[in-house]
């Protein structure tokens, strides 16, 4: 989830609308014929979900640069429809920090500060693409220090999931009216470990900024790390780099909980 920032280097779960919809659209439609019925590529698409899905995912972080640094929690929400749509809704508070010698999150009581604390609120769909592959569309508004609007895609697919490595592809994109920046990220990870109770991925993964208050295109990418305990849906992900914030790393940790119906 993610600030496309007061300022450029607040990440989040994003995925790029235009680009995955684009691309979308002309796979289906050089693969499917004139004369296909949606029920030959989505069995029961019209039909709800038998049995229906609940699902809540609470999650929280930090990220620190040598210009600014971000705590952030939230939770999202969503209901299954039918076995191809659901619907989400997200809330998340984001603690701001910029300035020289701001008060690093991490290390309270370190520094002096702007401080900027602010609240979104967002809507949405999720679009079961094809088996393994999901894309969200969502909208939000800002509350507190901050107070665009927001218009947000996530794309997260699993590649060769029956293979010794599988890769796990999510790209993403975010627009902000409030600062008029666009952020995008991708990352790719493949699986390095998998046993009964732990699930660990290893890739890389970046982001890219532009427009607004962004003079230019700015950047920041690097390796990361996911850890995933399958008893208590349990995982932390972390990443550290270098962009033109200079160095950064970050955290975030996250739970599921689902219910069927």
């Amino acid at each position: 989830m993610g600030r496309a920032k007061l300022q450029t280097e607040v990440r989040g779960f994003r995925s790029a609308i235009g680009a995955a919809l684009v691309a979308i659209a002309i796979t289906l439609a050089g693969s499917i014929p004139v004369n296909a019925q949606v029920s030959d590529f989505y069995p029961d698409f019209f039909s709800l979900r038998q049995p229906e899905s609940f699902q809540l995912v609470l999650f929280g972080g930090g990220y620190v640069s040598d210009q600014s640094a971000v705590t952030q929690e939230g939770f999202q929400i969503e209901q299954s429809i039918t076995p191809y749509i659901g619907v989400f809704g997200r809330a998340i508070g984001y603690q701001l920090f910029v300035g020289q010698g701001f008060g690093n999150p991490l290390v309270p009581g370190s520094g002096s500060s702007s401080r900027y604390n602010f609240g979104r609120f967002q809507g949405g769909l999720d679009l079961t693409v094809f088996s393994g592959a999901h894309l969200y569309l969502s909208g939000g508004h800002d509350a507190g220090d901050s107070h665009g609007s927001v218009i947000e895609g996530d794309f997260n697919s699993w590649m060769f999931a029956h293979s010794r490595l599988p890769l796990n592809l999510s790209f993403s994109s975010l627009h902000d009216t409030g600062n008029g920046v666009t952020s995008n990220e991708i990352d790719l990870r493949t699986v390095v470990y998998s046993g009964e109770k732990y699930l660990l991925l290893a890739g890389a993964g970046g982001a890219f900024f532009a427009g607004g208050i962004v003079n230019g295109t700015a950047g920041q990418g690097g390796p990361d790390l996911t850890l995933f305990y399958r008893p208590l849906q349990i995982g932390a992900m972390t990443q550290f780099g270098y962009g033109s914030a200079r160095q950064y790393g970050e955290i975030s940790f996250f739970r599921q909980f689902s219910w069927n119906d």
